[in-house]
C-alpha cells in the first residue's frame, strides 16, 4: 500500500497532517503543504516546529520522521501512542525546523498524525485590524483598487 499524505487542518498558526500506508516515504513541503489559503509566503525562510505526534501501527511497523536527513523521531508500531510536546511538556521540537519533513513508514501498515506550528515565513492575507475597509483578503496588504487605499498606486 503506498503512503498517502492528507492535510486535515491548515490555519495561519497550525497544520495537522496525516501520513498513512506501508513501506514508503512522504515529504511534507513547508512552502506548499503548510501554506493556508489565507496566507502567503512572506519572503523569509519557512520555519515549522513539531508540536505533537500521534501514531498507530501494526506490529513490525516503524515510522521515522526526519528533517534534512536528521532523524527527529522513530516511532514503533504494535499499538497506538501520542506525544504532545507543547501542551504537556512546554516545549516543541525545533531541530531543523526550516527543512521539509520526511515521514517514512516501514515494515507494516501505520498511520501518523503530525501537529505542526508555524513560527516564521508566512504572512496573513487577513489584515482587517491594519487596513479596515481597505483590506484585500486575496493578498498581503491593502486593496490597490479602492479610492483612498494606502496601497493604491
Amino acid at each position: 500500500m503506498p503512503v498517502a499524505k492528507t492535510i486535515l487542518k491548515n490555519t495561519n498558526q497550525e497544520t495537522i497532517i496525516k501520513i498513512a500506508g506501508t513501506a514508503a516515504a512522504s515529504t511534507i513541503d513547508l512552502q506548499t503543504d503548510c501554506l493556508a489559503g489565507s496566507q502567503a509566503l512572506d519572503g523569509a525562510t519557512q520555519r515549522v516546529n513539531i508540536a505533537g505526534v500521534q501514531w498507530v501501527g501494526l506490529p513490525n511497523a516503524t515510522i521515522t520522521i526526519a528533517r534534512n536527513s536528521v532523524n527527529i523521531l522513530t516511532l514503533p508500531g504494535g499499538g497506538a501512542d501520542y506525544m504532545e510536546f507543547a501542551a504537556g511538556s512546554g516545549f516543541v521540537d525545533t531541530i531543523e525546523n526550516a527543512s521539509d519533513i520526511v515521514v517514512t513508514i516501514a515494515g507494516a501498515e501505520a498511520q501518523c498524525y503530525l501537529t505542526l506550528r508555524k513560527v516564521g515565513g508566512y504572512a496573513t492575507k487577513v489584515e482587517t485590524a491594519v487596513y479596515g475597509a481597505y483590506d484585500d483578503e486575496t493578498r498581503v496588504g491593502a486593496s490597490t483598487t479602492l479610492s483612498g487605499s494606502p496601497d493604491k498606486v
